[in-house]
């Protein structure tokens, strides 16, 4: 074990100690992979409070969170955005909305025209209000401007979606609030890299930060050796567009993406993708399609590996499910 590797260790265990001093309000959670329409955030409960770490990127993002609610339940909704340098002068101000049953079915003029209401359902823009109050967070020592608090009232028993996206297409960071009821708990992963989280998005880098435990939760080490007859199989094909992006593509056999179990147990040939450029780790993929908006000047290769919902990597003697394709290779059909 290295020296880096020993001192991620070291750190994991002073804060597993201080956890439960250090967070004493909302849950953590990061924006490790996009929020898209079909792998939303899962919102555990809506009566317990959440803080979810989140970004617009890029400029055209929606980002989703899902949760379940009974008629005449209220579920606060809030927004935060860090005070740094990228909103000195002008405060970034993202729009949330809410989709779901029972709500009203004239579609406002506010949501984007990517954003999709599904039949039957309704939407209703969430009041935020236009000035917000500036607002020291003393446990990860940052500055907030924090949005007034909204409380959806649910009409009737369902699923509702949140929808956060930036009406001028900016890009930045946010902080989505979900719940009231403080309650122990949030990522660990997400919590060491809170004080980082919130650096300004660079053009073609990843704003969907590793953290400090990043080497050691995935080390190479740590995989999980399948037999060829049953592993998963993985094809890459790239597509590159017009505009200068990118849609990449993963076909797989004997596996299935399962958002929704991130963290958990590992089970053979369910878990996610994870999406590197170079050799460095650029996302997590959590469906067949990823739309890539731009890439770093110096990308040559990208390269898809599969993981399991625990994060150690499928192999098969001893090799990690993988495939690359080269930049200079694709044809631009």
């Amino acid at each position: 074990m290295n020296r880096l590797r020993r001192a991620a260790l070291s750190l994991l265990c002073l804060l597993v100690i201080a956890w439960p001093a250090s967070v004493n309000a909302h849950q953590p959670f990061c924006e490790f992979a996009d929020l898209r329409a079909d792998t939303p955030w899962q919102v555990p409960d809506p009566a317990i409070s959440y803080a979810y770490f989140g970004n617009v990127y890029p400029g055209w993002d929606i980002d989703y969170f899902a949760f379940d609610a009974q008629a005449g339940q209220s579920v606060l909704l809030s927004l935060s955005i860090p005070a740094n340098d990228e909103n000195d002068d002008v405060i970034y101000a993202p729009l949330m909305a809410v989709i779901g049953p029972g709500l009203p079915g004239d579609r406002p003029p506010e949501l984007p025209a990517g954003l999709q209401v599904r039949a039957g359902a309704g939407a209703l823009m969430v009041a935020l209000g236009d000035d917000p109050a500036y607002f020291y967070e003393r446990f990860g020592r940052v500055h907030f401007w924090n949005y007034d608090d909204d409380f959806f009232r649910a009409p009737q028993d369902g699923r509702y979606t949140v929808a956060l996206w930036h009406p001028e297409g900016q890009v930045g960071r946010y902080t989505f609030v979900i719940g009231q009821r403080e309650v122990w708990g949030g990522d660990l992963e997400c919590f060491m890299a809170y004080d980082v989280y919130w650096t300004p998005i660079i053009e073609g880098a990843n704003p969907y930060r590793d953290t400090p435990l990043d080497e050691l939760m995935h080390d190479p080490n740590r995989i999980i050796n399948l037999d060829a007859r049953d592993a998963p199989t993985l094809d890459l094909q790239v597509y590159a567009l017009d505009d200068g992006s990118f849609n990449i593509q993963l076909q797989t056999s004997n596996f299935k993406f399962t958002p929704q179990n991130v963290d958990l147990a590992p089970v053979n040939g369910e878990g996610h993708a994870h999406l590197y450029v170079n050799g460095v780790k650029l996302a997590r993929l959590y469906g067949e399609w990823q739309h890539l908006p731009t890439l770093p000047p110096d990308a040559e290769v990208l390269t898809v590996s599969l993981y399991a919902n625990n994060h150690q990597a499928f192999a098969v003697n001893g090799e990690i499910i993988s495939a690359s394709v080269r930049l200079e290779d694709l044809s631009g059909d």
